[in-house]
C-alpha cells in the first residue's frame, strides 16, 4: 500500500468529512502513488471509468497504462462509453472511486456499463469503509475489489480497520 496515500488519509482521521475531502483533494504526489498502485494491480482491461470524485486518480492510472478514461456522471451515466452489444468479444472496463461506502452508485455505474455492452472485470476504490454494504452488493456480482486502505466506523469516528488484514 503507498504509505503517502496512508499517511494522506490518517491525517484527516477520524472525521468521515475529513476524509471525504481529502479524497477529493488529495495532493499530487498521493495521487500519483495511488494511481501506480492501482496500474500494478488492476486486470488488463480496454477502458477505466472515473466515478465523481475519482477523475485525477483514473486519469493518472490510464496515462500509466496507456488506458481509455470514461467519466460516469449519476445523471447522465457513461455518455461517453460506446455501446457495444453488437460487438462480439465484449470488451472490458474497471470501475474507480474514490470511497466504498454502500456501494449504490458503484453498481449503478457497474449495471450502466454491463447494459451497453461492457464486462466490468473490478473495481478500484481509494477507501472502503468496511461497515458499509458496497463489498456485498459488488461481490454479489461478481466483481473483484481492489482497496488499498480500509477504514471501520467507531463511535469515536473513523480508523483504519484492525479485525482484518489491511491489503499489501
Amino acid at each position: 500500500m503507498p504509505a503517502v496515500f496512508r499517511d494522506a488519509i490518517a491525517s484527516a482521521l477520524p472525521s468521515a468529512d475529513g476524509v471525504r475531502a481529502r479524497l477529493l483533494d488529495l495532493p499530487g504526489v498521493a495521487v500519483q502513488a495511488l494511481a501506480e498502485y492501482f496500474s500494478a494491480r488492476l486486470p488488463e482491461v480496454d477502458v477505466l471509468v472515473a466515478l465523481p470524485g475519482a477523475e485525477a486518480l483514473a486519469a493518472a492510472t490510464a496515462s500509466l497504462r496507456g488506458t481509455y478514461l470514461a467519466p460516469f456522471d449519476p445523471v447522465l451515466g457513461l455518455h461517453d462509453l460506446p455501446d457495444m452489444r453488437d460487438v462480439r468479444g465484449r470488451p472490458s472496463a474497471a470501475l474507480l472511486t474514490p470511497e466504498l461506502t454502500d456501494g449504490s452508485a458503484e453498481l449503478q455505474a457497474l449495471l450502466h456499463a454491463e447494459h451497453l455492452g461492457w464486462r466490468v472485470q473490478a473495481l478500484a476504490a481509494a477507501v472502503e469503509r468496511t461497515n458499509g454494504l458496497g463489498r456485498a452488493r459488488l461481490e454479489f456480482q461478481g466483481v473483484p475489489l481492489l482497496v488499498p486502505v480500509l477504514l471501520a466506523d467507531t463511535p469515536g469516528g473513523l480508523v483504519f480497520e484492525r479485525r482484518i488484514p489491511q491489503p499489501e
